[in-house]
């Protein structure tokens, strides 16, 4: 039966002229080469070579032979190179989600960058509540998530790691009548005013912050009747609406007439986390410990 090796000899002895440069190109005897041609043809059944003259030729049915066999083998170790190139992750679209609080700032936008130059990767980015992560984690739909704890679920059957705590703001109307001049405000001079965010019934995350320090401090916010527990909720602030308790990265995205007041409470934080699938992928691994380490950089720096 004729053998791989037997074609690449062939296609060798072509290239290089003739069997003498051929087998010195290989590491293996003339005589050795020559026997393996030779019993090429006998199995395929014609001529490979025209040895009736000094120099070797090839015969019309060794030509078509080569011409072939020299487009499916580079088209094999293309496609062997392709594979090598898929298992060590490269070329691999990695989906990202992030929870609506969570702006895609220079900092993570950086980090992705670097990811896809490191590793050979495209991302690709959604946004989804982080309940909605955990789930698309677990069933493979999304690779890595940027949740803003709390959630309604454990993360337990996840990887999960701190990437950054940054302090929470009020948001509101830079003419607002109550809190246009104030340098800072505490938690509780916000009784009587109305938050254009309430938390979701079934989710954690900022709207359940911003409520819970609310209630910590002895009362309910008071909702208007227009409302979001998205990043939309800036835009009812910027027309009067209400006012909302937004992370310190909403600074990238304010509307102009929008301001942040620092809250006066060492709980008024807020931490994201990064979560991916608790299984054996070395991109995803990868990726993961490259974020983290990115941040753990930013830190050092501050600090």
């Amino acid at each position: 039966m004729w053998t791989l090796k037997q074609f690449n000899y062939l296609i060798t002895i072509v290239e290089t002229g003739g069997f003498i440069a051929a087998s010195e190109k290989l590491f293996i005897a003339q005589s050795a080469l020559s026997r393996q041609i030779k019993n090429l043809e006998e199995e395929l059944g014609f001529d490979i070579f025209d040895r009736s003259e000094k120099k070797i030729k090839l015969t019309p049915a060794g030509e078509a032979l080569y011409r072939s066999l020299k487009t499916n083998i580079d088209h094999l170790k293309s496609s062997i190179v392709s594979a090598q190139s898929i298992s060590r992750g490269e070329g691999r679209i990695i989906k990202i989600a992030h929870s609506s609080s969570i702006v895609l700032d220079q900092n993570k936008l950086e980090v992705f960058e670097q990811l896809c130059d490191a590793n050979m990767i495209d991302i690709e980015m959604n946004t989804l509540s982080s309940e909605l992560q955990l789930e698309y984690l677990l069933n493979g739909t999304i690779d890595l998530g940027f949740i803003r704890p709390p959630i309604y679920h454990n993360l337990n059957e996840v990887n999960s790691i701190s990437l950054y705590t940054a302090p929470l703001y009020v948001a509101a109307h830079s003419s607002d009548p109550f809190l246009s001049e104030k340098e800072s405000v505490s938690i509780r001079e916000l009784e009587q005013l109305n938050f254009v965010s309430l938390p979701h019934k079934g989710r954690g995350g900022l709207s359940y912050l911003a409520a819970n320090l609310c209630l910590v401090n002895g009362f309910s916010p008071k909702r208007t009747r227009i409302y979001s527990r998205k990043r939309s909720q800036l835009e009812l602030v910027a027309n009067g609406f209400g006012i909302c308790i937004v992370p310190e990265e909403f600074k990238v995205i304010l509307p102009n007439n929008v301001k942040l007041i620092p809250i006066k409470d060492e709980n008024a934080l807020s931490e994201v986390k990064l979560i991916w699938k608790k299984e054996q992928d070395p991109v995803v691994n990868r990726c993961a410990d490259s974020i983290h380490r990115y941040y753990e950089s930013k830190r050092e720096k501050m600090n």
